[in-house]
């Protein structure tokens, strides 16, 4: 077993003298007593002046964590957090898209209905995206409600999940890629 640390030792040793004296009674060993109640004293002073400055180091060392945290680990984490989202998101849009359960339908709704007009509309898809438009209009009605002024072409150029749509002089052009993107940016900033 490790023997006591020297303070310790000290201290039982100063505490028995004290009890020592104290038992005796005589002058001289009140004397003794009070020497050693106020060395007593004066360490006991000394360990709560270095409690008080650790408890202040303490301190200062979890301000400065704080200060850390929010000003460099807090905006690393978050920029993080946005990346990884972002890259989950974009993975399962696009896995959607090339699975064909992306909703097509409903990107080239979106597209005319920008346009708001009874003017002829061109929409062009990629053309897996055309196939999975034919799918869905084959088997549902609602799918050809568009109108007969809008006509879906495919554009091999295109890549899947995105839309041109033009009528006249006005167009416009969706890009998956770019809109994911985009939503990535919004977070960010």
């Amino acid at each position: 077993m490790k023997p006591a640390p020297e303070w310790l030792q000290a201290h039982h040793h100063r505490v028995a003298h004290f009890a020592l004296a104290e038992a005796s009674g005589s002058k001289s060993s009140q004397t003794a007593a009070s020497a050693v109640s106020a060395e007593l004293e004066a360490s006991l002073r000394n360990q709560v002046t270095a409690l008080e400055e650790a408890a202040a180091q303490l301190q200062h060392a979890a301000k400065t964590m704080q200060v850390h945290w929010q000003q460099i680990l807090m905006p690393e984490l978050q920029q993080t957090t946005i990346e990884l989202a972002h890259a989950i998101a974009a993975k399962l849009v696009l896995d959607r898209v090339h699975s064909d359960q992306f909703p097509i339908e409903n990107l080239v709704r979106e597209v005319v209905e920008r346009l708001s007009t009874d003017q002829p509309i061109v929409v062009k898809l990629h053309p897996a995206d055309l196939s999975v438009w034919q799918q869905h209009v084959e088997s549902h009605i609602s799918a050809t409600t568009l109108g007969d002024h809008v006509c879906v072409q495919a554009d091999a150029s295109l890549a899947r999940g995105d839309c041109k749509a033009a009528s006249g002089e006005m167009s416009i052009v969706y890009e998956l890629r770019r809109q994911i993107e985009e939503l990535r940016q919004q977070l960010v900033s």
